[in-house]
């Protein structure tokens, strides 16, 4: 049975949704300075700039598991998941959600 009732935990789409024709992903590897992302994220707001091509957009910023080092000059402790992510996600009116997610050793970003 594949009904929604039929799992312990399911998700169903928030209304009012919109259904795109396309969407775009692309990935950088790599040791990725703070000077890039932010010049990322700039460029990403430009596609605001023709109304039909997005109504929001995310950019997220995904360290190695075991990187030695997770937010500022902190040690990464990786014992236990290696949580090291942060997450935007930008509206066309340039208003943004941040989530940051950290390894359960390590102290949460300021």
């Amino acid at each position: 049975d594949n009904k929604s009732s039929s799992f312990l935990s399911t998700y169903c789409c928030p209304q009012p949704s919109t259904i795109v024709e396309k969407a775009f992903l692309c990935t950088i590897t790599g040791f990725i300075i703070p000077e890039t992302i932010i010049q990322l994220l700039e460029q990403l707001c430009c596609y605001f700039g023709e109304p039909k091509l997005a109504y929001w957009l995310t950019l997220t910023v995904h360290g190695f598991a075991d990187s030695p080092v997770s937010w500022r000059e902190s040690e990464h402790g990786f014992h236990k998941g290696g949580e090291n992510l942060y997450n935007f996600v930008i509206f066309r009116n340039l208003d943004y959600w941040l989530q940051m997610a950290v390894g359960t050793n390590d102290d949460c970003p300021p």
